[in-house]
């Protein structure tokens, strides 16, 4: 069975924000405290993001983009899928992040 992290249950209905300073429920939190984590335990693992639909663009990039600044490399990357039930647009927002990132980082 593979690992999930259901953001609206474990998280927040309502994540809001880049970093720790702007609230309990920010991208910076979520990244640390759960993503970061799942990663190191080198297991495929889905996130998903159904159960909320309000996810800011600072939200994704710090959460996902956030991720390749931490060191997740691009194989580690491949152990974790995102989806959303109603708005396939949220993770391909995340992933666009994430290659942007990644674009930057190789610059």
């Amino acid at each position: 069975m593979i690992n999930k992290i259901d953001v609206a249950k474990e998280f927040s209905a309502r994540p809001y924000g880049r970093y720790r300073d702007d609230g309990e429920f920010s991208a910076q939190r979520f990244r640390e405290e759960f993503l970061l984590p799942a990663f190191e335990q080198g297991l495929p693992f889905l996130v998903d993001l159904s159960g909320s639909n309000r996810y800011g663009s600072s939200f994704l990039e710090e959460a996902f983009g956030g991720l390749i600044r931490d060191g997740i490399t691009q194989e580690q990357l491949g152990l974790m899928e995102i989806k959303h039930e109603l708005l396939p647009s949220i993770p391909l927002e995340a992933k666009e992040y994430i290659e942007q990132a990644i674009s930057a980082n190789d610059n």
